[in-house]
């Protein structure tokens, strides 16, 4: 699927715990039709317990980036001690509540356990087109 390389949610980055990406401004929402977050994964695994990761767009409707709202899932990955590795569409739709708040977006990777079972995973993310 085609994708604007200017417009990164997540860089390539290889993490151990919860992270959230860069606030990404969409001041006038997506269009019509939507947007969908495309999160490529590889090297997804955990050493000793059954964990999962989800990843989700977090959504700023009022512009005060502390206020985050986790709207948009994509399904659940559970770990397992084989690396995994994969491909991930989050469709998302979202409208402003004014266009001066700038509606802001970013990708979180949650994980549902600490760092100390040595979960891991390295992802990027971006946007693509919801349809033509």
């Amino acid at each position: 699927m085609p994708s604007d390389a200017n417009i990164v949610l997540a860089a390539s980055a290889t993490v151990t715990a919860t992270t959230n990406g860069t606030a990404f401004i969409l001041p006038g929402g997506t269009p019509r039709r939507g947007l969908v977050a495309r999160v490529i994964y590889t090297n997804a695994l955990n050493t000793s317990a059954s964990d999962t990761i989800q990843f989700g767009i977090g959504v700023c409707y009022d512009g005060v980036p502390t206020t985050w709202n986790l709207d948009f899932l994509a399904p659940i990955i559970t770990l397992t001690t084989t690396a995994q590795s994969g491909e991930i569409f989050i469709p998302f739709s979202i409208s402003p509540t004014s266009v001066a708040n700038g509606t802001q977006i970013r990708l979180t990777c949650t994980f549902s356990a600490s760092s100390t079972h040595g979960n891991t995973i390295t992802y990027q993310g971006d946007i693509t087109v919801g349809r033509p």
